[in-house]
């Protein structure tokens, strides 16, 4: 009995370890959130959105990045020039890249109470390799318009794949509405989920205060979860969050039909609000929930009003160390587009696993075959 309580304790300690190899890498809160990212400015080359991109100056300056007096940080769209007399008016907006890298083996949590939305707005929270589309993109939030519902994505070379729908039942608990990663595959739609919550995108979300995106990039691949803010698990919140148990994902992107280690390196977090452009202003996209042309609305501040992010707290858990990824509270990074970014590789998560494996077969099969030779 005496050994048998040891080998149980060997196998506690493990499992222990196990759930302590997620250590806190970045955390993007509070009055220095801003301090950690790059601002890209200029027009919207990416998706001929009717924007213009603010430096940091500007954007402080002109209000479109604060921290509230919950401790929030807001990035919104310029909600108070009129450029109704300018057919060439690019509204203020912001997009901002981190320059801590997202390796394998991390889990990101994005606490959000408010999102953008409204006719023409093109909000998104996503990821991107240092050179695209070889190095792969993760959307996390992406929608347009007066949409209610999220959708996830990935965005690869060609060979990443997500299971056809009649292979994939109780893997997630979202929508597979294209299962292809292919950036080439119908107009670099990408393989994707929608979520079934009316509350995880637009006035829905808003209404409802909000919730969290969690995404967890590991050896079985790329799993995703949304909660709404009256469903979150208690440990989300916390220094030591436990994805295994938070049930089944809202997306799942397996390793056996992506192998994340071939179509991903380590990624950029981005935050940016689009207007218009190539999704959001298209009128079969437009039209079915927003009457006349989405160009047509840009002009007018008004229509900006609910075209901001409120973020309660962004943190970044990995499984190990990467260059320029040290853990920060209340401030991150920040990197220009499409710059190489530096960090751990792809091999990170199974070094990790490998060493709680040997650490248990030293402590646990000498206990085991000591207990073997008593018993028999």
């Amino acid at each position: 009995m005496h050994n048998l309580a040891l080998v149980a304790l060997a196998a506690a300690f493990c499992t222990s370890s196990a759930n302590a190899a997620l250590k806190l890498a970045q955390n993007y809160q509070g009055a220095n959130f801003f301090d950690g990212w790059t601002f890209q400015n200029g027009i919207d080359a990416n998706t001929t959105g009717n924007v213009l991109y603010q430096t940091r100056e500007q954007a402080l300056q002109e209000g479109l990045v604060s921290v509230n007096a919950a401790g929030h940080a807001i990035i919104k769209v310029d909600n108070t020039t009129d450029g109704t007399q300018d057919p060439t008016f690019g509204r203020p907006s912001v997009k901002i890249l981190s320059n801590a890298t997202v390796p394998a083996g991390s889990l990101v949590i994005l606490d959000a109470v408010f999102m953008p939305y409204g006719c023409s707005v093109w909000p998104a929270f996503w990821m991107q390799g240092p050179n695209w589309p070889d190095d792969g993109e993760i959307d996390i939030v992406e929608n347009v318009n007066l949409a209610t519902n999220n959708r996830y994505a990935l965005h690869t070379l060609q060979g990443c794949m997500h299971p056809p729908a009649d292979q994939s039942t109780g893997i997630e608990t979202g929508t597979l509405m294209a299962p292809d990663c292919f950036n080439q595959t119908n107009g670099n739609e990408g393989c994707l989920i929608q979520d079934p919550s009316p509350n995880s995108f637009g006035a829905g979300f808003a209404a409802n205060g909000g919730g969290v995106f969690a995404l967890l990039w590991d050896d079985t691949g790329i799993k995703i979860w949304f909660f709404t803010r009256s469903a979150i698990p208690s440990d989300v919140p916390s220094n030591s969050p436990n994805p295994s148990g938070w049930g089944t994902p809202t997306a799942f992107y397996p390793s056996t039909t992506c192998d994340t280690s071939k179509f991903f390196s380590p990624q950029t977090i981005i935050f940016d609000i689009s207007i218009c452009g190539n999704f959001a202003g298209i009128p079969s996209v437009f039209n079915p929930s927003c009457p006349g042309l989405c160009t047509n609305l840009v002009g007018t501040p008004s229509n900006y009003n609910t075209a901001y992010f409120e973020i309660a707290y962004l943190r970044v858990f990995t499984n190990g160390s990467s260059t320029g990824s040290t853990t920060q509270t209340g401030s991150g990074s920040g990197s220009t587009p499409k710059a190489t970014g530096s960090g751990s590789s792809g091999n990170l998560h199974r070094t990790s696993t490998a060493t709680i494996f040997t650490v248990l077969a030293a402590i646990a099969l000498p206990l085991i075959g000591g207990y073997l030779s008593v018993t028999l």
